[in-house]
């Protein structure tokens, strides 16, 4: 998990305290069973991610 952590860190170009970055591996490694699991329903391979943007306008008439 020190890697992924150590990688996220250096992508975002952030360089914490060893005592803060000790704390963001034991916090990943709780988050990271309910991140994995939110890939293993395979319908939600398909769905529209709930924020999604329609740039259709809806036009009332007057």
């Amino acid at each position: 998990m020190a890697t992924i952590v150590d990688a996220m860190l250096a992508a975002a170009g952030l360089h914490p305290e060893p005592a803060d970055r000790d704390e963001l591996i034991v916090t990943y490694a709780m988050f990271r069973p309910a991140i994995e699991a939110l890939y293993t329903v395979p319908q939600a391979r398909y769905e529209v991610p709930a924020l999604a943007f329609q740039a259709a306008p809806k036009l009332k008439k007057w």
